[in-house]
């Protein structure tokens, strides 16, 4: 265990609307400065500095700001320079052409002479790098597959749209028309921007940036990192990233420029998630891009040794970090060495001899992409406990290639935590089909609940997997099942059910995504499932009942399940035995704190 406690950064869950506004409205958030490397151009490497022509960076001898430079501009150099005009400080900026400070006949020559030789202006990464934005390249080079058809996307208005503020979109071309087809498709986004707020307009000028030199003749690392890629993105880590699949997932069609929003949505979610320099915390390092392959069953173990029961006391929260990267032929990131299908990713804790497992997280993971997740697993510190050596299980379901670096955080408070989790009881745990016998298979169970109990809590992982046969209403995975649970012969019931199983696109819709779903995903990852999205974490699902249990007694909790069909709740479908018979994936547990 790490015992050196690190400043980290309290966790930003912003919605793009409200980020839109915070980010029109000059607030801050914690941020990261420049990286001095090591720099190379694999993904999940660090992106090094890189200076470049831009057609809309400001030009120098452009004083009124029109993007035009003529006698207007010399005009009023020569009224600041005599005082009859005033001018800002970026309008200033602009005149000072030989850039000394002063306004004089140097620098109104200098003007004169750019009219008739209008010089681009550069951009520099790393002169414009605040740790607060993100970035993405679109690569024109028709030798590249679907290069052409995204630069020719249709979806550029949807793309801005789409985008949160904090993303700048670069556009370069390969072709030897490369400055043409860079000015035209300026052209195209200027259009779209004449309908846009002009504060909006103001902004997208300063975040899109059109560079007329040929890719190849570039004199910096990008001609080697763009030569094979129709898009690369660079987060807010400074990392470099793959873009992944640009089609609609329903059909497979289309390449929309649009869907690169998603990606940068993603970066900020991750980085909301993950970084966290402003809060206490000790962590544990399971494995670190540990490579971890095999079959159906196969699972990956780890010794660790916990902090003690009394150590356990004073932490506040516990969270579990998860990257599951893939390796590509030399062992490096890449999402060709991922997975092709969605697949239940769990994490066990067991006593040191690997008996007595209990799935304390989960997660699904995507279709040929590599997810970053930050979740919250406070309720099972009770497992852990007394503390000391115990086992971490990692498994998979499928033929699993991962580059796996996995991390579990113990949080601390400067206020008094509240009641910790002391003590669990599991419930009902397992795989069972999801057929007119569920309910048998899920039988009433007793819990005692101690004396000193304070809080008591209803913990579960439910997700639904399988879509049966003819006549299964596509269960378990895309109907919407509910489950029901009552405490005490009725004392209380409350339930949760999955509405979202079955859209056409619940999983891919902004809103989703920023909750932790990795995008653009090479399958089906746009429908919605129960309680699930291919390329994301599961959250349990946690419901308070100290209300309605006897402390210091035995209770009851009964729980039944059923197919929603419209406003009525049906029996689960009997599965024919010629599909993946409908499922429901379980772990639950009562969960005591005092």
């Amino acid at each position: 265990m790490n015992n050196n406690i690190p400043m980290h950064r309290r966790n930003f869950k912003i919605s793009p609307i409200l980020f839109i506004l915070l980010f029109c409205s000059g607030a801050t958030v914690s941020a990261q400065g420049f990286s001095e490397g090591p720099y190379g151009i694999g993904y999940f490497d660090i992106a090094g500095p890189f200076t470049v022509l831009d057609l809309n960076a400001p030009m120098p001898g452009d004083v009124s700001q029109d993007d035009t430079i003529d006698i207007e501009d010399v005009m009023v150099t020569l009224g600041a320079e005599i005082g009859t005009v005033e001018i800002n400080e970026e309008q200033f900026y602009l005149a000072d052409i030989n850039s000394d400070g002063i306004l004089d006949t140097v620098d109104l020559v200098s003007i004169v002479n750019l009219i008739y030789n209008p010089e681009n202006s550069e951009w520099s990464f790393q002169d414009a790098w605040n740790g607060q934005e993100s970035y993405i390249f679109i690569h024109y080079n028709p030798s590249v597959s679907n290069s052409t058809a995204l630069w020719i996307s249709n979806t550029k208005q949807a793309l801005l749209e789409n985008s949160p503020l904090n993303v700048h979109y670069l556009f370069i071309s390969d072709r030897s028309s490369s400055a043409s087809d860079v000015q035209a498709i300026k052209g195209e986004f200027d259009e779209i921007l004449e309908s846009f707020d002009p504060a909006l307009q103001d902004h997208w000028k300063t975040h899109l940036h059109f560079i007329p030199t040929k890719t190849s003749e570039l004199d910096n690392w990008l001609a080697d990192a763009l030569s094979d890629k129709y898009a690369l993105g660079i987060d807010r880590f400074q990392q470099l990233k793959q873009i992944g699949y640009l089609g609609n997932p329903d059909g497979f069609t289309g390449t929309h420029m649009s869907y690169l929003a998603h990606e940068t949505l993603f970066y900020n979610y991750v980085w909301d998630a993950v970084f966290d320099p402003d809060s206490n915390y000790d962590e544990i390092t399971i494995f670190d891009k540990e490579l971890y392959s095999g079959g159906w069953a196969s699972s990956i173990t780890q010794v660790v040794e916990f902090p003690s029961n009394e150590e356990l006391d004073q932490y506040s929260a516990m969270k579990v970090e998860l990257l599951r990267g893939c390796p590509d032929a030399d062992g490096n990131y890449s999402d060709d060495g991922c997975d092709d299908y969605d697949r239940i990713a769990h994490m066990y804790l067991c006593d040191e001899d690997g008996s007595n497992c209990y799935e304390i997280a989960r997660w699904i993971t995507p279709f040929d992409r590599q997810p970053h997740h930050l979740t919250d697993i406070t309720p099972f510190i009770s497992v852990i406990r007394p503390g000391g050596t115990r086992l971490i299980k990692f498994q998979e379901s499928g033929w699993p290639n991962s580059l796996l670096t996995l991390k579990i955080r113990f949080y601390t408070s400067e206020d008094d935590p509240e009641e910790s989790p002391q003590e669990f009881r599991p419930m009902w745990i397992g795989t069972v089909q999801f057929n007119p016998s569920y309910d048998e298979n899920r039988p009433s169970t007793i819990f005692d609940v101690p004396e000193n109990a304070t809080r008591v809590e209803f913990v579960t992982y439910i997700t639904g997997h399988g879509w049966g046969s003819a006549g299964c209403y596509n269960c378990a995975e895309f109907c919407n099942s509910k489950h029901i649970f009552s405490v005490n012969g009725g004392t209380y019931e409350f339930d949760t059910s999955y509405p979202e199983a079955g859209d056409g696109d619940y999983c891919m819709e902004l809103e989703t995504i920023v909750q932790g779903v990795i995008p653009n995903q090479y399958g089906t990852w746009g429908f919605g499932r129960a309680g699930w999205c291919p390329g994301m974490d599961v959250t349990p699902f946690i419901t308070d009942i100290t209300e309605y249990v006897e402390i210091g007694d035995d209770n009851i909790m009964d729980y039944e399940a059923c197919r929603v069909s419209g406003n009525d709740c049906v029996t689960p479908p009997v599965c024919q035995g010629d599909g993946y018979c409908p499922e429901i994936a379980m772990s639950s547990y009562i969960i005591i704190r005092y």
